[in-house]
Order: C-alpha cells, then structure tokens, then sequence
C-alpha cells in the first residue's frame, strides 16, 4: 500500500505547487473591468466634461498601455453610443491595461484614466480558487495515506488533474507569463500522474 515515503513527497510537492499559486496573487483594487485574452473587446466608459455627460456632439479619444507600458490604441478616437464612447480592441498579452481618456465637448474638455485586466479565464482573481481545489485534493490524499487506502489516495488525485487541465485552457489570474502557466499546469498534471499511477501500481501488486 501507500508508503510514508511517497506520503511526505506528495505533501511537499503540493506545498510548492500552492506557493506559487498564492504569490501570484496581485492587487488589483484599481482594474474596473476584466476580460479575456485573444477575443474582442469592446471597452464602454461614459464620457464626462466637468463633471456632466458629453453630447452627441463630442469626440472621445482612448489611449491604451500594454501591462509593460508600450502603447496599444494612441489617441484613438471612439465611437459615441449615447450614454458612453466605445472603442474596439483584441488584447493578446495577459495583464493590467491603462486607459487614459479625453474628452471635448464644444469648449468644454475632461479627462479620466480608467485600468482593466486581461486573464487567461476572463474572470478575476481565480488564484483562490485553484489553491481551494489543490486543497481539498491534498487533504484527501492525506486521509488516502493516513487509512493507507490507495483508492482515495488516487481519488484525490483527480483534482490535480482537473486544475492541471484548467490551467492549460484558461491561465492563472495574477500571472502574466503565459510560459510560466503552461509550466504549472504540465507540472501539476505530472504530479496528479504520478500520485494516480504509483497507487495504482501500489494498489495492484499490493
């Protein structure tokens, strides 16, 4: 059955497969919208000139910065929709984008600056999420290696295999490098195969 050995180093590769996870959370108080990497964006803010809506008869230019401050959109001008300017985009390179936008409204003129964020699932701050399932899964392998009870242990593994998986298809929030993700997510699937494949040999020849 399941050894104290395997026990202690699927533990500790758990524990550096959750580390990672948590520092790449990031602080994102100032992102007003989030969306996902490689699909159309249509970006929608309202238009405000000393504190009032801008007419139909206003222009709004959008200026956009990649997360490594070169530029995206240069003062490019947006499309009035009534209550707002829209300006279309499709963002390639995850991470926190500023928008700064002015406005002119006959001799009236504002200007505000507005961040969003592009993630690999286009929802933000999943990183919780993935250290929850890692988690969860970890301690039902510790109870599989505690009963020495290879099919729990195997059982447990399957979340490794699906945050493995989602991570490939989706990214992980708070890491821009999609490099890095596709590291993470083949290693937590050789982690999830070795588990899943050592009991299952344990557990046959047992």
């Amino acid at each position: 059955m399941v050894n104290n050995n395997m026990k202690i180093t699927g533990m500790l590769i758990l524990m550096i497969l959750i580390m990672p996870l948590v520092l790449a959370a990031t602080d994102t108080n100032n992102v007003d919208d989030v969306f996902k990497i490689n699909t159309q964006v249509d970006y929608k803010k309202p238009c405000f000139n000393n504190g009032t809506y801008c007419s139909a008869a206003s222009t709004c230019n959008y200026t956009i910065y990649n997360p490594d401050n070169t530029l995206l959109l240069n003062n490019q001008l947006a499309t009035y929709n009534g209550a707002y300017h829209n300006i279309s985009m499709r963002p390639t390179v995850i991470g926190i984008y500023q928008v700064d936008m002015t406005c002119v409204d006959g001799s009236l003129n504002g200007a505000e600056t507005y961040y969003f964020e592009i993630t690999g699932s286009g929802f933000q701050d999943t990183v919780w999420f993935y250290v929850l399932i890692l988690a969860i899964s970890g301690g039902i392998m510790v109870l599989g290696f505690s009963l020495k009870d290879a099919p729990i242990v195997i059982l447990g593994s399957f979340g490794l295999y699906f945050i493995g998986i989602y991570i490939l298809i989706n990214g992980i929030v708070g890491i821009r490098d999609l490099t890095t993700t596709w590291a993470i997510g083949l290693i937590i699937l050789g982690v999830a195969f070795y588990i899943s494949a050592k009991s299952s040999w344990e557990l046959i020849n047992g």
